[in-house]
């Protein structure tokens, strides 16, 4: 049959089947291409989010009770013993700021693992302006924070059905001209 002769109808038909032949055949080219499809990225977290150990950054003496059931902290009642008031207390009465600039406005929030023994490790920063755009904060800002996240001691570790377990937890530090506005949650 000739394209000429044939009906509109027929020319779609042939141009769809056309067309998911060639991506199939290009979706089989790249899935046995030998790249990887992300570089620069070795493997991926079991979850989303998940903190992995890097020895780098990470104290090799914190132990993880269960390394595939860590919680979020949203699925648990992980609390610091008074949490809110106490936690905000802390900081405020602890944090010197040392660098009253504009610039150092936005969010910084840093991310922990809380074990089955109430102790804290992993931590991971996130840095954010006032326009929720990648940022980073003043050294002098970011480290004093870490260093007075990391002392914090009187972490309850999750409890489910009466087991506990490792979970994750945040702390973000509202920051306006380099002084703490607020700390979330």
């Amino acid at each position: 049959m000739l394209l000429s002769s044939a009906q509109p109808k027929q020319i779609s038909k042939l141009t769809g089947w056309l067309l998911f032949f060639m991506m199939t055949c290009a979706g089989t080219v790249f899935a046995q291409s030998s790249e990887p499809g992300y570089k620069g990225v070795d493997s991926f977290p079991p979850n989303v989010g998940d903190i992995s150990y890097n020895a780098a950054l990470d104290d090799s003496t914190f132990i993880v009770c269960n390394p595939k059931r860590v919680f979020q902290y949203y699925n648990t009642g992980s609390y610091y013993r008074q949490h809110k008031r106490e936690i905000e207390h802390y900081f405020k009465s602890r944090y010197q700021p040392a660098v009253q600039n504009a610039a150092q406005t936005g969010f910084l929030t840093i991310r922990f693992i809380i074990n089955c023994s109430g102790k804290t490790g992993r931590f991971r920063m996130v840095e954010l302006d006032a326009s929720y755009q990648p940022y980073i904060f003043d050294r002098v800002i970011s480290s004093q924070l870490m260093k007075l996240t990391k002392e914090l001691q009187g972490w309850q570790p999750a409890v489910y059905k009466d087991t506990i377990y490792d979970s994750y937890q945040y702390i973000t530090f509202k920051l306006n001209k380099g002084a703490i506005e607020c700390v979330l949650p």
